[in-house]
């Protein structure tokens, strides 16, 4: 079948070719004549056994192509430090675009550009002729070459194959002019595809997101920001598409002007922290001799080693005064010989990894004397270090396995001066990270409702609380008192700082759709949102003695960017577009919040995505994407489910965030206890029944609903509940509860936040009749089952039982498993192959386009 939106163009572009003949718009770019110089000739061929010839002219002068959108009348920098700019280059009857060499006796280089659409997986082909010597290039990898010159009246050629999928690519052409040559300077390029679909072409790079848009390109990670403000250090990250390889680095700028000082791309190097005080970083180096911490000082543009050759060094902080550093070395057990007899010794050793236990050691700077603090079998974790330098809050845990949560925590209090150990709490079986305050008279403590003997918990008639649901306490450590600051707070807490300059408390918290951070008053006792300007905070650093703070985030159709803010009066400034720039031609469907009431009373809150370029009068096909487990799906860009490329590529999006998610209160949240998508289910299928009956552009014969992990056992359970579905996609889900929970490496311990209490053989109403798999039987509606052949977190297995009962069943069922992939699908090539995939299930069920279905997988009966 021949997707619409090819079966109607309006015309064609085909330079010198016998299609249509088309617009204007539709030419190529050019840079027109570049003037370029010839290698200087030392002696000899080059290493590779090669004489030189005019191709290393061509290949030796260069523009990056990896970043560049030419447009027309677009200017760019020659090295001459000339602008130009992009121009149109029209054919001639012939089908040639000639250039006009400039008067020069030197070489010359040019560009020719246009941009290629492509409606899904098509391979097309392009012919290039010339008389001069050419490269063609897809972006910036190169395809074919054409090295050889002419002779006087001929052309020579080389054909390229383009195999895309859905999105605009940018196709160049560079070509070389040599002196002296008797040729015209022209270039003529045919496109031709498969099944005789002719390409689109256009030198506009407006396009809708893709998958490309997504992975490609430089992204920015995380920010932190100097004790007093003035510097920043800003991570990011850019994908090698050639090799797949991701190459990571950090950079430090000056926040007020925004230069950049130093970038940091060592090979060994990581742990990239400030100093505490001064324009000062410190960072690891790893080698053969073990660990070492460098400080640079940016003041000096001194870089020093501190403590030296390490091995197993695990974790370094400095104490405020940077007198003394605390750090860990990681121990392991004494290697036994290999034997295929594997004994497991407890619940969580499913890895058979190797037994280690971390101790602490202080190193005084003046001596360079280094000093055990700890010794023993367990793992101990350095918390904080106070203020004074007086005391570190560190904790240690063992594995519980006959009482959930499965593992027991004590936290300790230890006078570095006296070497006098204070216990804090002894083998608690909720989790809790401790912070001093800056007097250091009490804690700050992040941990679930049940911490501290529940004293946090408001889950009203609610048997059992979310332990995901995060909250702030504050433990008076005279008193021993607990102060449960958030109990009737509702969003749930992700990280905290307790600032030295004004004593208020900052943290970020998922607050239902949204990552938002706030300032806690100490003193009146009171939650204050700040004005950040994204809805989805990803990184947020305060300035440790300044009332300055960096965050990064993003919303729906707005990709990363960062921020300074000042909290003394909320004004925020933009630091960092990097990312958010190159989505420059990008057009992104709008976005609008939708609640609905349940039949039980209960608001379920949700948000939407129109398509790109929606038109009212329309009806479009629907995706409803949910999770349905602990977190809710919040507003944010990008993400394993892209919800704003779907919307690009002509769908409604739908995400409902049904309860037992945090960040809407700890009642709403408890309610995801014991449940295993009982109550879900029905607010889904409630929920898009009621947004499809309010939105008139929604075709209510074409809805796909898609979710993974948790989501995706929302998507298996949703089809034996319903056949309002037209079609459905699981990654990773969960088909029986039961296998889950004892084979999932995991399963056991999520146990005690989705089902506390409840077995398989006290609660088999839970585990089987709420499990997919055993209500198989209900199930008619076409099913995609998508998984991670290594996924360890939910066993491919719970994938592959639903597909052989469905295949057994005769219901249309199809199941992919990406290989070497764990539960999230991570490699870049196959990221792109498993975004293919849904899509190519989509657009076959939801608008009857299935060439990219039967491209991908020929042997497919459905």
């Amino acid at each position: 079948m021949i997707p619409s939106t090819f079966r109607y163009f309006l015309a064609t572009v085909l330079l010198g070719s016998s299609f249509i003949t088309v617009a204007a718009d539709t030419t190529w770019l050019t840079t027109g004549s570049l003037p370029v110089s010839k290698p200087v000739y030392v002696e000899g061929k080059s290493v590779k056994g090669e004489d030189f010839g005019d191709k290393f002219v061509l290949t030796g002068t260069f523009m990056d192509l990896s970043d560049i959108k030419p447009v027309r009348n677009g200017t760019f920098l020659w090295n001459d430090k000339l602008d130009r700019a992009w121009m149109e280059a029209q054919a001639d009857t012939g089908g040639y675009m000639h250039i006009n060499s400039a008067d020069t006796a030197g070489y010359q280089l040019a560009y020719h550009a246009v941009y290629i659409s492509s409606d899904g997986l098509y391979d097309y082909s392009l012919k290039v002729e010339s008389p001069q010597i050419f490269e063609i290039y897809l972006g910036d990898k190169r395809l074919e070459t054409s090295y050889k010159p002419a002779e006087a009246g001929k052309t020579n050629s080389a054909t390229a194959t383009l195999n895309l999928d859905k999105g605009k690519f940018l196709v160049i052409i560079r070509s070389l002019y040599v002196p002296g040559d008797k040729n015209d300077w022209r270039i003529k390029a045919t496109f031709t595809g498969e099944n005789g679909i002719n390409p689109v072409l256009s030198n506009d790079p407006s396009c809708g997101m893709t998958i490309h848009h997504l992975l490609e390109g430089i992204k920015l990670g995380g920010v932190s920001l100097l004790s007093d403000g003035s510097l920043i250090m800003v991570d990011y990250s850019r994908v090698n598409t050639r090799t797949g390889q991701r190459d990571s680095w950090t950079e430090i700028k000056d926040v007020a002007s925004g230069k950049l000082l130093q970038s940091f791309r060592k090979d060994g190097t990581g742990g990239y922290r400030w100093m505490p005080s001064g324009k000062k970083m410190y960072y690891t180096k790893n080698d053969e001799r073990g660990s070492t911490v460098w400080v640079y000082d940016f003041v000096t543009g001194k870089e020093y080693p501190v403590l030296k050759n390490v091995e197993d060094l695990a974790g370094v902080n400095w104490s405020l005064k940077e007198d003394f550093i605390i750090y860990g070395i990681s121990e392991e057990e004494a290697r036994k010989p290999e034997s295929s007899l594997k004994y497991m010794n407890e619940l969580g050793n499913r890895t058979f990894r190797t037994e280690s236990a971390t101790s602490l050691y202080r190193y005084d700077i003046a001596s360079g004397i280094s000093t055990r603090l700890s010794y023993g079998s367990l793992p101990v974790n350095l918390d904080d270090i106070s203020r004074d330098g007086n005391y570190i809050l560190f904790s240690t845990s063992i594995p519980n396995d006959t009482v959930p949560p499965f593992n027991l925590q004590s936290t300790y209090l230890m006078n570095l001066s006296s070497g006098h150990m204070d216990t804090l709490w002894k083998d608690s079986p909720y989790g809790a990270y401790p912070q001093f305050s800056p007097d250091g008279t009490s804690l700050l403590v992040i941990g679930g409702p049940d911490c501290f003997d529940g004293i946090g918990k408001n889950i009203g008639k609610q048997p059992v609380a979310n332990s995901y649901d995060q909250q702030l306490f504050i433990l008076d450590l005279a008193t021993r008192k607990v102060d449960p600051l958030t109990r009737d707070f509702n969003p749930s807490v992700e990280t905290a700082v307790w600032s030295p300059v004004n004593r208020k408390i900052y943290f970020t918290a998922n607050d239902q759709m949204y990552i938002r951070a706030f300032e806690y008053d100490t003193k009146r006792r009171t939650f204050t949102q700040l004005n950040a300007a994204p809805e989805v905070i990803t990184s947020f650093s305060l300035a440790g003695n300044s009332l300055r703070a960096a965050y990064v985030g993003n919303n729906l159709a707005s990709p990363p960017r960062s921020w300074i803010i000042d909290l003394s009066n909320g004004k925020n400034t933009v630091f960092d577009e990097t990312e958010y720039l190159s989505y420059k031609y990008v057009t992104f469907g709008k976005s609008d919040e939708w609640d609905f009431i349940s039949s039980d009373g209960t608001t379920i809150r949700g948000y939407f995505i129109y398509p790109a370029n929606f038109n009212p009068e329309k009806k479009y096909p629907l995706i409803v994407n949910y999770y349905g487990g602990v977190t809710p799906t919040d507003k944010s860009f990008g993400g394993r489910y892209p919800q704003d490329i779907w919307a690009c590529e002509g769908y409604v999006v739908y995400v409902p965030q049904p309860s037992g998610a945090i960040g809407f209160g700890q009642e709403f949240s408890a309610r995801h206890q014991n449940n295993w998508g009982l109550t879900v289910a029905d607010e889904i299928i409630e929920g898009t029944k009621k947004f499809i009956a309010s939105h008139p552009f929604v075709d209510s014969t074409k809805i796909g609903c898609i979710g993974a992990s948790y989501g995706g056992f929302m998507t298996m359970l949703l089809q034996t509940k319903t056949n309002m579905f037209t079609c459905a996609i699981s990654h990773a889900g969960i088909s029986s509860i039961s296998s889950y929970w004892g084979e999932g490496y995991w399963g056991y311990w999520y146990n005690t936040v989705a089902s506390l209490g409840s077995y398989p053989w006290n609660r088999k109403d839970l585990y089987v009749d709420q499990s997919p798999l055993f209500s198989a039987d209900k199930i008619t509606t076409p099913l995609l089952l998508l998984h991670g052949s290594s996924d360890v977190n939910v066993p491919l297995g719970e994938s592959l039982q639903l597909w052989v009962g469905l295949k057994i069943l005769g219901r249309p069922v199809e199941m992919v498993q990406i290989e070497g992939e764990d539960h999230h699908i991570l490699t870049y090539s196959k990221r792109i192959e498993w975004h293919n995939t849904i899509m190519a299930w989509f657009d076959k069920w939801l608008k009857g386009e299935d060439h990219d279905w039967k491209k991908l997988f020929p042997a497919s009966k459905l």
